[in-house]
């Protein structure tokens, strides 16, 4: 991922890898969710207002976490690699669960 490309990396460049780490793991759950609804409109808030529960709920949670606090903020933990096998564990089973639902 992009976080180990920059791992040589210091500084505002490391920062750079790690954000977009952390948001390559929104956009897989975004366009999994896109698919699941059969639609084109990538706008996330009407993504999450399409999604029945519980996939709302989790697509917010990766809304907040992965996009707007991770990313656009930058404030993901210092363990941040550790963190991303988290999330990348939480979007993989979100993503298979819309998978099983479609067929």
């Amino acid at each position: 991922m992009f976080f180990r490309e920059g791992k040589e990396a210091e500084g505002d460049v490391k920062d750079v890898h790690i954000r977009n780490s952390f948001n390559s793991l929104f956009h897989a759950a975004r366009i999994a969710a896109m698919s699941y609804l059969a639609t084109e409109n990538a706008r996330w808030g009407g993504i999450k207002r399409r999604l029945p529960q519980p996939y709302r709920n989790e697509f917010e949670e990766f809304i907040n976490t992965l996009h707007i606090d991770y990313f656009y903020n930058g404030n993901y933990p210092a363990n941040y690699e550790e963190e991303f096998e988290k999330w990348h564990k939480k979007v993989e089973d979100f993503v298979r669960s819309l998978e099983s639902e479609c067929g």
